[in-house]
């Protein structure tokens, strides 16, 4: 088995863990791949019991827990639509920004749009923080306890990094939102984006259609306090017409 199909394999089966059921349709969109390689993948993990195939898809051998995905296991996933969010979020905010990007793989595809801009950054995201300190734009660190799971710096000296400083966008991330609910995994994740979005004149939250709909165990903020929600264009009309109803969206 080569390494890229070993690789996507694991998604299949990390995705079907966190979420249940997925269709072959569902899971090709997640990973980026065509439906007829996911269903080749499906009947070969089912043969070697690492899931159950069902019609249409699959579901994981046992009932789905609350899990994190590192930072590596979803750099893969819904690339295209991390990217056309990427540049939605460089049109929107204006050269001579300051601005704080949070961690999750969503605001690390921005990056590339978002540095080509004349652009002062603070990010608690090591992967970011990586990629800006090779670029000619103004970067600051937050410093702090790295979570090595997501590659965050987080808790206490992370959070008085912030003392001071004057924020024009805070470019935030979420692992699902519900109704008004932005949601992630760990309180001290969410507690360092509200501390970035108290700092700051506008505050974003980011996030691709598949999360929309799906939350994660704490909500850290209301979509209703935030000045904008975006996400990308495969969003369907009545989706984007509920969220509307608590933010703008984009």
């Amino acid at each position: 088995m080569t390494n890229k199909k070993k690789e996507r394999q694991d998604q299949i089966i990390l995705l079907l863990n966190k979420r249940g059921f997925m269709s072959s349709t569902e899971l090709a969109e997640q990973i980026g791949v065509t439906s007829m390689t996911i269903r080749r993948d499906i009947t070969e993990l089912d043969k070697q019991k690492k899931l159950l195939k069902t019609f249409g898809g699959a579901k994981p051998l046992s009932t789905p827990m609350p899990i994190e995905f590192s930072t590596s296991q979803k750099i893969h996933i819904n690339v295209d639509l991390k990217k056309q969010i990427g540049q939605k979020l460089a049109n929107l905010i204006e050269d001579g920004s300051t601005v704080f990007i949070g961690a999750g793989t969503t605001l690390l595809y921005s990056v590339p749009f978002l540095s080509k801009k004349n652009l002062t950054f603070i990010t608690n995201s090591f992967p970011s923080f990586t990629e800006l300190a090779a670029t000619e734009n103004r970067v600051l660190s937050t410093g702090g306890e790295l979570h090595k799971n997501t590659g965050e710096f987080l808790g206490s000296i992370a959070e008085r990094t912030f003392e001071g400083l004057n924020i024009d966008y805070a470019l935030c991330s979420t692992n699902g939102i519900r109704d008004n609910n932005v949601t992630t995994s760990s309180e001290d994740e969410g507690k360092i984006q509200n501390v970035a979005i108290k700092h700051s004149v506008n505050s974003i939250i980011v996030a691709d259609h598949t999360k929309l709909g799906k939350s994660d165990i704490i909500t850290f903020k209301n979509l209703d306090e935030f000045n904008g929600l975006v996400t990308d264009d495969l969003v369907d009309s009545d989706t984007k017409l509920h969220y509307s109803r608590f933010t703008k969206v984009w």
